[in-house]
């Protein structure tokens, strides 16, 4: 028997944003469930991009932790300086 979380319905109370999005939804000539599915869809992708991102910053500063490898902030600025010159500089190495 399906329920609330497998059906693929949810109820929301939008309170005073409802009439704001039944204006906006007027205007674009679309529905206020289509706006928002919209922004549902649109905070699901950022909040998985950013726990993406700290995921990623997490492990990078682990492997730092682990294995002492880095690139100054001096040696990154004077790499991406370069990049807008006739002779980029190579991508700097990680060193100890």
């Amino acid at each position: 028997m399906p329920n609330s979380t497998t059906s693929g319905i949810t109820s929301v109370k939008l309170g005073h944003r409802k009439s704001d999005l039944a204006q906006i939804a007027g205007l674009q000539k679309r529905t206020v469930h289509s706006l928002v599915i919209e922004a549902v869809d649109r905070y699901i992708e950022q909040t998985q991009a950013k726990m993406r991102y700290e995921a990623q910053a997490i492990r990078s500063y682990e492997n730092y932790q682990a294995t002492g490898l880095h690139v100054t902030l001096d040696e990154l600025q004077d790499w991406a300086s370069s990049l807008d010159s006739l002779t980029p500089k190579p991508l700097p190495l990680c060193h100890k």
